[in-house]
């Protein structure tokens, strides 16, 4: 990242802030779902004991309806109304059915009414009637008492906060079971609940009773007919079943933990509003917020003045060197370290560097430059090159006079090759050297005459590519001195080239004896006038790289080739490299 140390470190702070805080919130989230689960474990154990009370209460009202039953003189009354022929037996066995009813003992005072039903249908009430529906009974709950062949059945009421428990009168004394008649006992719902949870401690919080029949309410201690959707896993089959779960009604969150009575295979809904049931972990959870906040906001703070602290030395000490590398060390630097740790002993170590430096400048680099001034000065006034090509300029007029054309010529192309050597630039085109070379081998001719031959073969359209100045000259140069065939004393130099993609590759070919091709290799020191062909291929190396240079290879017949590898360069790709 090109982020600064300095915000590198507040990044570093943030983050590890971040992670601490991350991990702080998930132990609070970690610690509110414990407290949930003791909160619904606690639940479920209550509403299991509160469960287990009304199953002994239903259990005991059971036995009153199995009594009553099994009394022989209403058996008696029901079989008789049953098969009585005569008007007489019917109506004396009604009058003795319904005696019996009145007199019977109520024991529980939640048990508001007594019904028999006789195989004709018709009803003998006795007990509280002032909100019992008429008929009391219905198709379906004969048919539901049918199905349990005298067994005892519990079913909600028709009417509100009512359970009635259903029970098939069979004949006994005989032990024949002959259907006589049905017994419907209703009973105060209401009354039941408060009996079951008389001995059980109060909660902490409020709480809400719902009793289901499958999806059909039962029982609200809510006032309101109120129907909770049962979870999937709570299955209709399974007894003494314990589960809990979050629900919303009547945009209200609660907690309801669910058991299923196997007594009477009622669901047992116990709700405790979630507000109230976490209030406190609620209120724990936004303090932990705010102070994981503050702590968060304290790190960064303290990430910040950290940061700073560290790098303001290290910023200091990079202005200083950005002023060393402009050349400035007069700037006020301090001589003692500001801290004693690491990065005010490295300030401390650099300002002693910057005074040796500045000593040594004076002392060593000002005076090299003062004596290489003077020697240039002093190789100019030794040689001036503007005098040297003036005098043969006057040669050359003054052999012109005399009519000596060829020392004339001579002259001029000396001159001429002078000239192109002071005013050279660095890099040229391919038509300024072999100009310098054509000057070149006129001079040559006159030394070696008919001995000397060349031609140059390079393509016109090659003349406008740019090379280093002084590439050519030098070995061509090299070839007369060593190229000469020693039995002849013939020196025959082809200079030809050709552009290969990116690359310009010059070939120039002697008829001498060959040389070794490996000298550029090896460790001889090149000899002779010139820059020598080791100095020019270590040249072309600084200019253009390793893959660019000269190499030696052994001609057809006889003699050298020297081929000279330079990338193609334009007019604007050459000021651009100069």
């Amino acid at each position: 990242m090109n982020l600064k140390l300095k915000h590198k470190l507040v990044l570093f702070v943030i983050i590890g802030a971040v992670v601490v805080s991350f991990v702080g919130l998930l132990y609070v989230q970690r610690m509110q779902t414990l407290y949930e689960r003791l909160v619904y474990e606690e639940a479920s154990d209550k509403l299991y004991l509160y469960s287990e009370r009304m199953e002994e209460k239903l259990n005991e009202i059971d036995k009153f309806t199995l009594t009553v039953v099994s009394d022989p003189d209403i058996q008696e009354s029901l079989k008789q109304i049953k098969y009585a022929k005569g008007t007489l037996e019917n109506l004396t066995a009604v009058s003795s059915l319904k005696q019996k009813l009145l007199a019977y003992p109520f024991h529980d005072y939640s048990i508001k009414s007594i019904v028999i039903v006789d195989a004709k249908g018709n009803e003998y009430l006795a007990g509280s009637l002032a909100d019992a529906p008429v008929p009391a009974h219905d198709q379906e709950m004969l048919a539901l008492a049918a199905d349990k062949e005298g067994a005892s059945l519990w079913v909600g009421g028709k009417e509100p906060m009512t359970f009635l428990s259903l029970r098939q009168i069979r004949a006994v004394q005989n032990m024949d079971l002959q259907p006589l008649g049905t017994l419907i006992i209703r009973v105060e719902a209401g009354q039941v609940v408060k009996r079951s949870e008389k001995n059980n401690r109060s909660p902490r919080y409020d709480t809400s009773l719902i009793i289901q029949d499958g999806d059909k309410p039962v029982y609200s201690d809510t006032g309101e007919s109120l129907a909770v959707e049962l979870p999937d896993e709570l299955s209709s089959n399974a007894e003494s079943e314990r589960r809990f779960s979050m629900v919303h009604m009547k945009n209200h969150k609660y907690l309801a933990a669910y058991f299923k009575l196997d007594y009477t295979g009622w669901t047992f809904i116990h709700l405790v509003p979630y507000e109230s049931l976490f209030e406190t972990a609620q209120l724990m959870r936004r303090i932990l917020l705010v102070l994981y906040g503050c702590i968060f906001a304290l790190l960064i703070w303290s990430g910040f003045i950290f940061s700073q602290n560290i790098t303001r030395s290290l910023e200091e000490l990079a202005r200083r060197m950005s002023k060393v590398e402009k050349g400035d060390f007069v700037s006020p630097r301090p001589e003692t370290a500001q801290t004693m740790d690491e990065i005010g002993l490295l300030n401390l170590n650099f300002t002693k560097m910057t005074n040796r430096l500045e000593r040594l400048i004076k002392d060593n680099y000002i005076k090299q430059i003062h004596l290489k001034e003077s020697q240039y000065e002093a190789l100019k006034a030794k040689l001036n090159p503007h005098f040297l090509y003036n005098t043969l300029d006057s040669i050359n007029w003054l052999a012109r006079r005399n009519g000596q054309t060829s020392i004339s010529q001579m002259v001029k192309a000396l001159g001429d090759m002078l000239r192109n050597t002071i005013g050279r630039k660095e890099i040229v085109t391919l038509q300024d050297e072999i100009d310098h070379l054509n000057n070149y081998f006129f001079i040559q001719k006159f030394r070696f005459e008919e001995r000397l031959r060349y031609r140059i073969d390079i393509a016109p359209e090659l003349y406008g590519l740019r090379l280093p100045s002084m590439i050519l000259q030098p070995i061509v140069e090299n070839c007369l001195k060593y190229g000469v065939d020693e039995e002849t004393g013939q020196c025959d130099i082809a200079i030809s080239g050709e552009r290969f993609g990116d690359r310009l590759d010059l070939w120039i070919t002697d008829s001498g004896p060959g040389m070794d091709t490996s000298y550029l290799t090896s460790d001889r020191e090149a000899t002779g006038g010139g820059f020598g062909l080791r100095s020019i291929h270590e040249r072309i190396h600084l200019l253009y790289g390793e893959h660019y240079g000269i190499s030696l290879h052994p001609a057809m017949e006889h003699g050298t080739t020297v081929r000279v590898s330079l990338p193609v360069m334009t007019e604007s790709e050459s000021e651009v490299a100069g």
